[in-house]
């Protein structure tokens, strides 16, 4: 089986490769088949330029709307669960409002949408039905990999964080007593952050690596996403119009699950967070006898 070789993050001048496929090697081969780096591929620097918006300013209200239907979508099958209409009807009604939101927010990614959609059709190196531009499955695994290849980059940052945004909704969908004190928490973890953040950074390309071998599990199931008119070929309009949900869905929620517990596993990690955690919640740690 191929899989994607995950290299040490180095510049490089920029080549042109047919496809990610022609930088993979056999995983029983113990070296690479070539010294190319497919940091530099035009696959992997638009899928850089994409998750630069997706994660940075112009994806930022794109984020804050999902988080927002999120706990909105909550509210309303709670609401509905309890015998409480009146309140399920305006959660639905808000969260219509919201994902109009997220509608609206996407545009500003359009850009970088295309330039990815257009390096994804020049690198594709097999054959195409005649006259047919598009995505097949072979073509959308190129398209894991190269998001596995940059996502270390984005996710190790912020790994932390997410961990705490996860801890803070997850309380209050199910309505803990003892709330986080999130500024409390930051503060007690700010003298550690240089090494929680080089730790997260190596749990996410860990994560990453890992999950390469998979790829073609992935891809199947990013395929069944992006393939908005269910004709198992993504057209133009399917990505522009999915791709952004999908890639979050279908990748980096699985990476994200996987980098969290692997975080909290470390025994450093954890010998810094966890009394961090029982500051933030006024446990001060002596147990009444």
């Amino acid at each position: 089986k191929l899989v994607y070789v995950v290299p040490p993050r180095q510049p490089a001048p920029r080549t042109e490769g047919p496809a990610l496929g022609s930088m993979a090697r056999d995983v029983a081969s113990p070296e690479p088949e070539h010294d190319e780096d497919p940091s530099a591929h035009p696959v992997v620097l638009a899928m850089r330029e994409l998750l630069q918006a997706t994660h940075g300013r112009p994806g930022r209200g794109c984020r804050d709307a999902v988080e927002d239907t999120a706990c909105l979508g909550h509210g309303a099958a709670s609401s509905g669960t309890s015998g409480d209409p009146e309140s399920a009807t305006e959660c639905r009604e808000a969260l219509n409002e919201q994902l109009q939101e997220v509608a609206s927010c996407t545009e500003l990614l359009q850009p970088a949408l295309r330039k990815l959609w257009r390096a994804m059709l020049d690198c594709s190196d097999h054959g195409k039905p005649e006259g047919r531009e598009g995505l097949d499955r072979e073509d959308v695994e190129e398209l894991v990999l190269a998001h596995l290849h940059v996502y270390p980059d984005f996710l190790g940052p912020s790994l932390v964080q997410r961990l705490i945004s996860q801890l803070t909704l997850g309380q209050g969908f199910v309505g803990a007593e003892g709330h986080i004190h999130t500024k409390e928490l930051l503060r007690t973890l700010e003298p550690h952050l240089p090494a929680l953040s080089s730790m997260s950074g190596t749990v996410a390309s860990a994560c990453c690596a890992h999950l390469t071998t998979r790829s073609e599990g992935i891809a199947a199931k990013l395929l069944q996403t992006l393939d908005r008119d269910r004709d198992g070929w993504v057209g133009e309009a399917d990505f522009l119009e999915a791709a952004v949900h999908a890639l979050a869905i279908e990748l980096e929620n699985v990476v994200i699950s996987a980098a969290i517990p692997a975080l909290l596993a470390n025994p450093e990690f954890a010998d810094v967070f966890h009394p961090a955690m029982a500051a933030s919640l006024g446990i001060s740690g002596e147990e009444e006898s």
